[in-house]
């Protein structure tokens, strides 16, 4: 638990809400406050809440109203019911306690503390199971004593109020020391798994129809291996003449054929008796097997015609429109539709439809012919998407993918050399042809003070970061930045340990430091 008792004088702003107010504030650009009262602040970060509270001196016997505001660290909201439990203790007199049954309105709860005696005055807070210490408060014997009372001087630094906080759910975190990985960081782009991306393309030119009973398939529409998503209609002049000709092919290779083993039988029987020459007899033999399989292509040819008029329920003879099946060669999604109209005639160059499997992916990055002596062994990686503010997924350990190829050859055009991960595309997070950054470990590490770089901004070729100091007011730190890694920065100068850096919100605290004007407050101060 840290606290921090600070002061600042204000000019009241609420009249009426409450019988004894705290001193409000009258701000302006520069941070400049004009002065009627002082009050003191005081700031507390515990495991659960932070605690900001903003009180005047008290005076013995009068209801004296604190300002307290508390924050859940869990939620980074405005606690916005229940009751807390305020214990004033004395040396040598039995505590007071004052429930405050609700906040007045959310976050904010305004006790009226009376004090019995004078002298100095410890304060507890009970909300729920936590009990947290507000420190120390001096109460006064007569009005006179507590308008003169001595309160510290409160830290300077840009004003950002709690409800400005709420609204934006900022958070700040306390700066430790921890072991930072150096990562590399990679352009890279995610690809399909190679068999993943499949086109379907008709092997003729047709009328496009739905397969019997079916609606055509849509975009988005999940399809098995082997699943018929069309039928395609050959033209019946086309389709003829394309059977046709394979008859004719199959006429024209078997006499070539019978030609070239009947030129064989001849030249081995001479070359027996040594009329021909071992030259000669290699030429024919392999004129023969050349012929041979050509005939058997053009037979292979003209059983795949007859099995798509046979498969339509066609008579061969008669070639009576006979109809393709345009099947899915993998199991995916449609990604991609030709968009033709039923009945529409595709050529045969026309990929209908296209599928992809994107449950597994790959993510391909290269990487610099300089970097690579720094690369570690394992070569543990994590990707960051665009606008995914320094949030990094792993790759390899716990994201369950793995180095599929490290290129032993250097581009010679880039001096690059390719490094491709495989992985699962959880919940389908990642789109293929996705541009994403590859962090992959190298070998350098360094246990140190580090920040998380979702608290990091870059301001005129400067990183700067914002501490918060007190409740409502942050520093603007200028850093001096070392190796990063797994979403941490090495700080070597600007933020000391155990100080507390927005990590959540910092560019919004930086706009309101360079707007000019400090805002008007939300409560009473």
């Amino acid at each position: 638990m840290k606290m921090i008792l600070i002061a600042r004088a204000c000019a009241p702003l609420v009249a009426g809400l409450i019988a004894l107010t705290l001193a409000g504030c009258k701000r302006s650009a520069g941070n400049d406050h004009e002065h009627d009262d002082k009050t003191a602040q005081i700031t507390v970060w515990t495991n659960g809440y932070e605690i900001f509270a903003e009180h005047r001196a008290p005076v013995v016997g009068k209801p004296m109203t604190f300002v307290i505001h508390v924050t859940d660290l869990e939620t980074l909201e405005p606690r916005r019911e229940g009751p807390v439990k305020f214990l004033l203790k004395q040396d040598g007199s039995e505590a007071t306690e004052h429930v405050q049954p609700a906040p007045a309105r959310p976050g904010i709860y305004l006790p009226g503390l009376t004090f019995p005696k004078a002298g100095k005055w410890q304060i507890q807070l009970a909300i729920q199971e936590h009990t947290i210490s507000l420190g120390s408060v001096d109460a006064f014997a007569d009005p006179h004593d507590a308008a003169h009372a001595e309160f510290p001087e409160p830290p300077e630094g840009i004003s950002f109020l709690k409800e400005q906080q709420w609204k934006i759910l900022s958070k700040a975190e306390p700066v430790t020391k921890r072991l930072v990985v150096e990562h590399l960081r990679l352009p890279a782009t995610v690809t399909p798994r190679p068999g993943s991306l499949a086109a379907v393309t008709p092997p003729i030119a047709g009328r496009l129809l739905p397969a019997a009973g079916k609606a055509m398939p849509i975009l988005s529409e999940r399809v098995e291996a082997g699943q018929t998503l069309a039928l395609l209609q050959p033209a019946f002049s086309e389709l003829a003449a394309r059977f046709v000709e394979a008859e004719g092919e199959v006429t024209r290779s078997r006499l070539v054929l019978e030609e070239a083993q009947t030129n064989l039988v001849r030249i081995r029987k001479l070359a027996e008796v040594e009329a021909k020459s071992a030259r000669e007899l290699q030429e024919a033999e392999f004129a023969f097997k050349s012929a041979q399989a050509r005939h058997e292509a053009a037979l292979a040819l003209q059983a795949t015609y007859r099995n798509v008029a046979q498969s339509a329920g066609a008579n061969v003879p008669s070639l009576a429109q006979p109809s393709i099946e345009l099947k899915s060669p993998i199991a995916g999604v449609i990604v991609k539709q030709l968009g033709a109209a039923v009945g529409e005639y595709i050529p045969a160059d026309k990929s209908v439809f296209t599928i992809l499997d994107a449950n597994k992916i790959f993510i391909e990055a290269k990487v610099s012919e300089a970097s690579l002596p720094r690369l570690s062994e394992t070569r543990q990686a994590s990707y960051e998407q665009p606008g995914a503010d320094g949030r990094l997924v792993p790759v390899t350990g716990e994201g369950g993918g793995h180095l599929v190829f490290f290129s032993p050859q250097v581009d010679a055009a880039t001096r690059t050399v390719s490094l491709v991960y495989d992985l699962k595309n959880v919940d389908g997070r990642l789109r293929v042809g996705q541009a994403v950054t590859l962090h992959v470990e190298t070998q350098r590490a360094e246990d140190t003070l580090a920040i998380p770089e979702s608290a990091i901004i870059e301001e005129g070729g400067q990183f700067v970061a914002f501490v918060q100091v007190a409740g409502e007011t942050f520093q603007k730190r200028e850093l001096k930045l070392g190796i990063s890694g797994g979403g941490f920065a090495q700080v070597l100068e600007g933020i000391s340990e155990g100080e507390r850096v927005v990590t959540k919100g910092a560019y919004a605290i930086r706009l309101s430091s360079i707007s000019g004007v400090i805002p008007a407050h939300g409560h009473a101060h």
